[in-house]
């Protein structure tokens, strides 16, 4: 019998992705959606969290929630709205998700949510970031703190809840490996800052299969790190872009204040990072299809 999971943000660049992974793996998908698509592959219900208003139809043959909705982190500067709707388009969604839940005769038995490897802050330390520990103190960190909080309140309700912290999702086309590869395309690619930022990646291969596993495991709760065991650093991630793209990486490293003058604060996300614990993803059963770096470019950049 095939599993019916409803997945919030289905349109983005990782969900439509996740949307056909899922329907190709015996999963029946319906998507919530602040705008109905005549053209849309998936069922797709209404919601609004702004006038917290959502199409409670949606829950009625639904065993499964992927709640993957928010405002992009690195879309647009952070000003004091921007941030306002980061943090709303992901905690307020999820509260909007628990109190129809609440208030419906449902038979939900988990929900999947997104998270990131932010929760730990944006910074950069010889530590290997583990689930048991504490969130770091700056935007990011608290934002995946806040949105993590609002969906473990779902097991009040005896629904299994897992989030996923996700690293850099590398992808062919809308992700940021399309952004990043682009300069090299150009012979114009450079390492970032210092160049010693971990960049914990993981390949959407493989974070499809997570999620895949996630739903047929109950055994798996809480929190996940979803990132490939094969961190890297900037300057290496830099060397393997040039390397499959067959180009000459030769510029200087870009300095960070060039990044902080056309990116604003959110240049942090390109200039600082740690490296992230793959090892309770990996003690689960799960097994990377794409656990090195060069293997995961070579498959996505042509």
């Amino acid at each position: 019998m095939a599993l019916k999971v409803l997945i919030t943000g289905g349109t983005g660049a990782i969900g439509s992705q996740l949307c056909d992974f899922l329907s190709e793996h015996n999963c029946e998908v319906s998507v919530l959606s602040r705008s109905r698509n005549e053209h849309s592959k998936y069922t797709t219900y209404l919601w609004d969290y702004e006038n917290s208003l959502i199409d409670k139809k949606a829950f009625e043959q639904c065993d499964y929630i992927i709640h993957l909705a928010g405002a992009g982190i690195a879309d647009k500067r952070w000003t004091k709205a921007r941030k306002k709707e980061i943090l709303n388009s992901r905690v307020k969604t999820t509260a909007l998700l628990f109190k129809a839940l609440s208030n419906t005769d449902h038979k939900v038995k988990g929900i999947i949510s997104a998270s990131a490897v932010g929760y730990y802050g944006q910074i950069t330390t010889p530590l290997n970031f583990k689930e048991e520990d504490p969130p770091g103190n700056d935007f990011v960190a608290s934002v995946c703190k806040a949105w993590e909080t609002e969906v473990n309140r779902f097991n009040e309700l005896s629904v299994r809840t897992v989030n996923l912290r996700i690293g850099i999702v590398l992808m062919k086309k809308g992700g940021a490996l399309e952004k990043m590869a682009k300069p090299f395309r150009w012979n114009v690619g450079a390492p970032l800052g210092h160049g010693k930022q971990i960049i914990p990646w993981i390949h959407i291969i493989d974070l499809n299969h997570i999620v895949l596993q996630a739903l047929s495991n109950p055994e798996m709760k809480g929190a996940y790190n979803c990132c490939a065991p094969d961190p890297v650093s900037n300057e290496k991630f830099s060397e393997e872009i040039a390397v499959a793209l067959d180009k000459t990486l030769w510029l200087p490293h870009v300095p960070s204040s060039v990044l902080r003058l056309l990116l604003g604060k959110r240049s942090v996300l390109l200039t600082e990072g740690s490296r992230v614990s793959s090892k309770k993803i990996l003690n689960s059963g799960y097994v990377f299809k794409y656990p090195h770096i060069r293997e995961a470019l070579h498959d996505l950049l042509p």
